[in-house]
């Protein structure tokens, strides 16, 4: 199930992205039944340290080197260098 587009502004809002969260995934080590009451965040984009949710708000990802990222988001100099392995050998 897609979430609706929104018929004002042509993009889904957080609450459509929260809705189809709490219909169609299962969080790991989280208290499914609060999170779906108060509704997950949406994290929209990441660069360096920072990652921002669909309403234009900003977080410090903390726990980026545990589980994402050790090296920021955004790097525009490891994105070249992965496309360019690729185009040697997939």
């Amino acid at each position: 199930m897609n979430a609706p587009i929104t018929p004002t502004t042509g993009k889904r809002d957080t609450r459509d992205y929260q809705a189809g969260d709490a219909a169609h995934h299962i969080h790991a080590f989280l208290d499914q039944k609060a999170l779906n009451a108060e509704g997950p965040r949406v994290i929209t984009r990441g660069e360096g340290l920072y990652l921002w949710d669909n309403d234009g708000r900003r977080y410090l990802d903390g726990m980026s080197g545990l589980w994402c990222t050790q090296l920021g988001y955004g790097r525009k100099d490891l994105t070249a260098a992965a496309a360019a392995q690729m185009d040697q050998l997939p």
